[in-house]
């Protein structure tokens, strides 16, 4: 018997698919019933309720991506939106057609597919809150965007506005007295590469560096803004004098620790749910001269594990980060972050390949600074007093700018190889013994290639009190460690695409066993009980939050139409979105 258009609903509802009623009949009326029928089988015969967890969980993940073909056939028959013609004026460009709506349907995971029906490139403030207000009346969705080096599609919107916010990228102000007082007034739009050429101008830097800077202020303070430093530091969200945000009503408002704080909370590590973040006001301190940079291979990721956990802890240098790769000569010789080689004897990588067991070789840096500051408090490493393979560690010393602008592994990989979905599982794993034996129990599962496609595997160490925002989730450990699977589909099918996000997830569910949590930047299911677990107790608080900052539900990046609802209580998860939400 065939379905209707509210069990359609329904059905693709829970599986995290947010599909509006006029996307179901259009669906129905151009697609065969029995084409229809067939390719959402899986669904409709997966194992929900039977205890075949894993099974319906493929299920609904490559649901999501037939969906997302589906929508783009819908796309290259339907006429534009009627909402499109009566945009008001505005200060910036305003896109409807071409090249960067579709650029705008992608982000750099390339899993997800959600094509925007207009770009707006705000020239300022004004234009953010004008935008928002516009899709208010209309009931549009809307996102902000800045340089997309999410893999999830968290800042997309199928037939909605995104607001390209690279157009926003000026510095407004900085003051540089070399003392507590020094800062930098920015942009959110701009990349962390503008603020640290202006700052460095001065000899200044902000204090936590992330290890790519072509991302965006406002992006990474809505995520996290993590860099190696981290374990001692804290994150870009915890280093803020000020931000202007533009809320959900299009109202805008300056907020900090002191001025207007829930806001400030709200809307730090929350994926923008709460506001866009139109400014962002960053304190900047006397930047090092140099820095010194100790890398090591090891074949044993217990004993590069205790190193790591030892330098961090200790606090023994200043930033620490790890990358495991397949056993091989170049993944030993080539220095973290670069495409350049380190000096090491034949004879000494020879002797690792013969004698390392497994796949795997796990490369550590850590890196301490020369000047500024933060210089003296701790002495030099030690290369020879670390346990890595005889022979296999070098030092060597880059100025902290050179250093800020060197290239991450995944930047690099798609430069070398080519474009390529990337479905990431990114999370926080205590560092404690059952981390350890999970990490252990993981990579002799895991093969280099044909389970992440040889795409970067990333470790950086955090202490966890370090971080301040109330909403970002992190373990109960004091200590816990960033391990990032940056898995390469290839070939990027549907079915691949839905196999690795099925591991990820089978993954995590191992890392929540054991206090873990999930850095959401990463590829995550899109349904409600996935971002519920997320938050645990603090979703009823999301939820009212969001109908006082957001009360119509236009901002609809990452878990947008979960937390939302007009007629809902904030315990009901049973939201139908709108459309335009992702």
């Amino acid at each position: 018997m065939a379905m209707d258009t509210q069990e359609w609903l329904d059905l693709l509802n829970a599986a995290g698919i947010a599909a509006s009623e006029e996307e179901i009949l259009w669906v129905l009326s151009n697609t065969p019933a029995h084409e229809l029928q067939d390719r959402f089988k899986i669904l409709l015969s997966g194992g929900q309720g039977t205890g075949e967890k894993p099974t319906y969980q493929r299920n609904q993940i490559h649901a999501s991506l037939i969906w997302d073909q589906l929508m783009q056939r819908m796309e290259e028959d339907q006429p534009e939106p009627e909402w499109v013609p009566s945009l008001p004026e505005f200060a910036g460009e305003l896109i409807t057609a071409g090249e960067a709506l579709e650029m705008a349907a992608w982000d750099f995971g390339k899993v997800r597919r959600r094509k925007p029906a207009a770009v707006l490139r705000p020239a300022h403030t004004g234009d953010v809150a004008s935008a928002i207000q516009f899709c208010r009346e209309w009931g549009v969705g809307l996102s902000p965007r800045g340089f997309a080096h999410s893999a999830g599609a968290q800042m997309q919107s199928r037939r909605g506005l995104v607001l390209d916010m690279k157009s926003m990228s000026k510095i407004c102000s900085l003051e540089s007295d070399y003392g507590e007082s020094s800062f930098c007034e920015v942009e959110a739009g701009a990349g962390w590469d503008v603020v640290l050429k202006a700052a460095m101008e001065k000899g200044l830097t902000p204090p936590i560096v992330t290890d790519w800077l072509k991302v965006s202020v406002g992006g990474t303070i809505s995520m996290g803004g993590f860099g190696f430093m981290s374990f001692w530091r804290g994150t870009q969200m915890d280093h803020l004098l000020e931000l202007e945000v533009v809320t959900g009503t299009g109202e805008v408002v300056r907020c900090s620790s002191e001025q207007n704080s829930e806001l400030f909370d709200a809307v730090r590590g929350t994926h923008g749910k709460f506001g866009i973040i139109t400014r962002a006001k960053i304190p900047l301190e006397p930047a090092p001269e140099k820095v010194r940079l100790v890398q090591a291979c090891y074949g044993s990721l217990s004993k590069m594990l205790d190193d790591f956990e030892v330098y961090a802890q200790e606090r023994k240098t200043d930033l620490i980060h790890a990358f495991a790769a397949e056993k091989n000569r170049e993944s030993i010789v080539t220095k973290m972050n670069s495409t350049e080689t380190l000096p090491f004897e034949d004879a000494s990588i020879d002797a690792a390949l013969s004698n390392i067991k497994g796949e795997w070789v796990y490369n550590l840096e850590l890196v301490d600074f020369i000047g500024g500051p933060h210089d003296g408090q701790h002495p030099r490493v030690d290369e020879s007093a670390l346990k890595c393979e005889p022979g296999l560690a070098a030092s060597w010393e880059l100025g902290w700018e050179e250093f800020c602008f060197r290239i991450p592994p995944l930047v690099l990989e798609e430069q070398y190889r080519g474009a390529a979905p990337h479905p990431e599982l990114c999370s926080w794993v205590p560092m404690d013994s059952d981390g350890r034996k999970l990490l252990t129990d993981e990579f002799e599962r895991l093969h280099p290639e044909g389970d992440t496609g040889n795409g970067p595997v990333l470790f950086f160490p955090l202490k966890t009190d370090q971080v301040t925002p109330p909403w970002f989730r992190l373990p109960t450990s004091e200590y816990c460690l960033f391990w990032g699977l940056l898995r390469r589909a290839d070939p990027g099918t549907p079915e691949r695409i839905a196999e690795l996000m099925v591991d990820n997830e089978e993954i995590f569910e191992r890392i929540l066993e054991i206090g873990g949590q999930r850095y959401l930047p990463d590829t995550p299911p899109e349904t409600a009980s996935f971002w519920k677990c997320h938050f645990g107790p603090l979703w009823q608080k999301i939820v009212r939050s969001r109908m006082r900052w957001d009360p119509d539900g236009v901002l609809g990046s990452s878990f947008g139409w979960h937390s939302h609802s007009r007629e809902r209580k904030p315990d009901d998860d049973s939201t139908p979105p709108s459309s335009g939400t992702p």
